[in-house]
C-alpha cells in the first residue's frame, strides 16, 4: 500500500546556465540540497527520488538511445536529432539555452517540492531568467521564478529524451520501506526496451515474422518497463482519475454554453426574421 502523502510533481526552473558544465554543477548543487531536505526531515518520513535532465534542445526534435559500438560492458549513449522534426517545427533551430527539467517522487508530495522551490528561488538569484517570451511560450505561467505542477509518470520520457546528461537522486534515511523502484531503474528500462523494440523492428524488416510471433516478443522485450512503470503510474493513479474526471466536466461543461449560445443565435435570428421594424 503506497503512502497517500506520496506523489509525483514537475519544478520547472526558469533559468538559463552558460553551458553543459555550470548546468551540471548546478543539478549537483540540487541534489544535495534534496538529500539534505530528507535528511533533515527523516523523523518527519521525508524521502525522495528525482530525475534531474540537463538539456539545451527544444521540445519533440530527439531522443535518447543505446548505440551498438560493438564492445562489451555498458552501452553508450547518444542523444539523436531528428532533422525532419528540427525542419519542420523550428526550421533549423533547435538549440535553446542550457536548463534543468525535474521530476520528483516524494513524500510528501507538495511539502517537498515547496521546499525546493524556496531553495532556488533565494539561492539562485545569480543566474539568468529564460526570456520572458520563451518562459511563456514554454509554461503559460507569467512572471514565475520557479514553478511546480502535479504529474505522472509519463512526463519522465519527455525528460529523457532530451537530456545531454541527467542526475538521479534517491534519498531515504527513514525506518520506512524503499519505494520498490528506482527512477533510475525506470530510466534504463525505458532505453533497453527502445533498444529492443527498435532491433525487433529491423529484423522484422529483413526476416518478416507472423503477427502473433512479433507481439510475443515485442511482449517480452516491454514486460520489465511495463512492470516499473505501472507501478510509478499508481502512485498518481487517484490525482490522475479527478482531473479525468475535471477534464470530462470542463467538456461537458463548454458543450453545453455552445449548445445554448447556439440556440440563443436561432431565436435571435428567427426574432429579426419577424420583426415588423
Amino acid at each position: 500500500m503506497l503512502n497517500k502523502k506520496l506523489g509525483i510533481g514537475t519544478i520547472e526552473i526558469n533559468k538559463k546556465f552558460k553551458n553543459e558544465e555550470e548546468a551540471f554543477r548546478y543539478a549537483k548543487s540540487l541534489k544535495e540540497h534534496i538529500s539534505s531536505m530528507c535528511k533533515k526531515n527523516a523523523n518527519k518520513g521525508w524521502y525522495a527520488q528525482a530525475i534531474i535532465a540537463i538539456s539545451n534542445v527544444k521540445k519533440d526534435v530527439s531522443y535518447l538511445r543505446y548505440i551498438n559500438n560493438g564492445k562489451i560492458g555498458r552501452p553508450k549513449k547518444e542523444l539523436y536529432i531528428d532533422e525532419n522534426a528540427v525542419d519542420k517545427f523550428y526550421k533549423g533551430d533547435y538549440k535553446t539555452d542550457w536548463h534543468l527539467h525535474v521530476l520528483l517522487v516524494s513524500n510528501p508530495s507538495y511539502s517537498f517540492r515547496d521546499g525546493i522551490k524556496d531553495y532556488i528561488d533565494k539561492r539562485w538569484i545569480n543566474i539568468s531568467n529564460v526570456d520572458e517570451k520563451e518562459l511563456v511560450k514554454i509554461s503559460k505561467i507569467y512572471n514565475k521564478k520557479v514553478y511546480k505542477k502535479f504529474c505522472n509518470i509519463n512526463i519522465a520520457k519527455y525528460f529523457i529524451d532530451q537530456c545531454a546528461k541527467i542526475v538521479f537522486c534517491d534519498f531515504n534515511f527513514t525506518n520506512n520501506e524503499q519505494l520498490e523502484y528506482t527512477l533510475k531503474e525506470y530510466y534504463r528500462e525505458y532505453l533497453k526496451c527502445r533498444s529492443g523494440s527498435t532491433r525487433l523492428i529491423r529484423e522484422h524488416i529483413i526476416n518478416p515474422m507472423s503477427e502473433e510471433n512479433y507481439l510475443r516478443r515485442l511482449k517480452k522485450i516491454e514486460s520489465k518497463f511495463k512492470t516499473i512503470e505501472e507501478y510509478f503510474y499508481d502512485i498518481t493513479k487517484e490525482q490522475d482519475e479527478k482531473i479525468a474526471e475535471n477534464y470530462k466536466i470542463r467538456i461537458r461543461r463548454n458543450k453545453i454554453a455552445k449548445n445554448y449560445n447556439k440556440v440563443q443565435k436561432i431565436n435571435h435570428n428567427i426574432i429579426l426574421a419577424n420583426s415588423t421594424f
